[in-house]
């Protein structure tokens, strides 16, 4: 390996560094403290730093500077090292955002670091008791090197995926079935760029993989944070905007906008705390997807703001009406209350109306849904 494989690696690994560390200060310009961004960024930066040392690996093969056992023993450890940490990182990454309950557990969450320190202080001592054991006397990389370099990380990487099957198989929410795939495609995505590295170690698959996958990862969250309400997994405001700027009135389509709001829900935050508010906002948007769900025509769901829905339904069916959307709405509602066990009455106001021609807007028709549902109110309040 001569200094143009130096140059090339080193040019590959170069830019994936460039475009990694674009992402984590983006990150963390427009993200949040919240844990599970904290730890994207930990994995983030563990890729980072093996990419670094991995091209000074590279550098040494080419003969930049002198092939010495001190450098060769340096590079392949921190190789080693780094490579346990992405691993570790990629899956404390996937269990934070996929809510595993074990991560609120500081115990578990040392036992689960376990296999990264019996690696590492495996490979030490290995090499403490026979200078040998994975470099030989040629400085080259013996047998034994890869199956224990890999293995560990490997086990976080299969652990990580195979959680992420499991939720995306229990969730009955098509967006966090998306959410799960999206984040089960990351350590396969690992595994596989590293298999091919091994096979074919005169090019840098595996940091180019591994970034690109990292970078489409991250566009793709970006999306669903810019457009999905992160408590209802619903469509946000500025989706739910962006939506009725682009609808165009046709003659041939029925349109039926309605709003939705929870009765007394200023109640329930005073009474019994956010958190149960946040819990009936969950009930609520379940209820509005599965009904929808449940319809053969087209249906958009949005959370509006604070304890307000919205629905925008098109071409609906004869025995779709939007009272007996919102009949089914309620009933859902009810059902969910019963096996919740709630401790107060879960209901809410319906108002709906629809498009009357050209020169009416789906605004207007929001408007006048919004007017219906404070009627739907008012008379739900006085049945009180």
């Amino acid at each position: 390996m001569g200094f143009d494989y130096f140059v090339f690696y080193t040019e590959a690994s170069v830019i994936c560094v460039v475009i990694l560390t674009m992402i984590l200060i983006n990150d963390k310009q427009h993200g949040t403290l919240q844990e599970k961004q904290l730890w994207f960024r930990r994995a983030v930066i563990s890729f980072i730093l093996y990419f670094i040392s991995d091209a000074c690996w590279a550098a040494m093969l080419s003969g930049l500077f002198d092939r010495t056992r001190f450098f060769a023993v340096l590079f392949n450890l921190t190789n080693h090292i780094l490579l346990n940490l992405m691993g570790y990182g990629t899956f404390v990454f996937i269990t934070v955002s996929e809510k595993m309950t074990f991560t609120h557990s500081r115990r578990k969450e040392l036992l689960s670091f376990i296999p990264v320190l019996i690696a590492i202080f495996g490979m030490v001592i290995a090499y403490m008791i026979d200078p040998l054991f994975w470099i030989n006397e040629k400085l080259e990389l013996n047998g034994i090197y890869y199956p224990v370099m890999f293995i560990p990380p490997s086990l976080y990487l299969c652990a990580g995926f195979i959680l992420s099957v499991h939720n995306a198989r229990r969730s009955e929410i098509k967006e966090e079935k998306v959410q799960y795939i999206l984040l089960g495609s990351i350590p396969i995505g690992v595994m596989a760029f590293g298999m091919i590295q091994v096979v074919a170690l005169n090019a840098p698959t595996f940091c180019f993989g591994c970034t690109f996958m990292w970078l489409w990862f991250y566009i793709q969250n970006m999306q669903t944070m810019i457009s999905v309400d992160d408590l209802t997994r619903l469509n946000n405001r500025r989706q739910i905007n962006r939506y009725m700027d682009q609808f165009t009135y046709s003659q041939d389509t029925r349109i039926i906008v309605m709003m939705i709001d929870i009765d007394r829900f200023k109640m329930i935050n005073d009474t019994y705390g956010h958190a149960e508010g946040d819990r009936a906002l969950v009930i609520v948007s379940d209820a509005l997807r599965q009904t929808c769900e449940s319809l053969s025509s087209s249906a958009f769901i949005g959370r509006y703001g604070g304890d307000e829905f919205i629905i925008i339904i098109r071409d609906p069916e004869e025995n779709e009406s939007a009272d007996r959307i919102s009949e089914a709405i309620r009933c859902k509602i009810s059902q969910k209350q019963q096996s919740s066990q709630l401790p107060y009455a879960l209901e809410i106001s319906i108002g709906h109306a629809e498009l009357k021609d050209r020169n009416d807007s789906i605004q207007d028709c929001m408007i006048r849904a919004d007017k219906k549902l404070y009627v739907d109110k008012h008379r739900s309040h006085k049945n009180i």
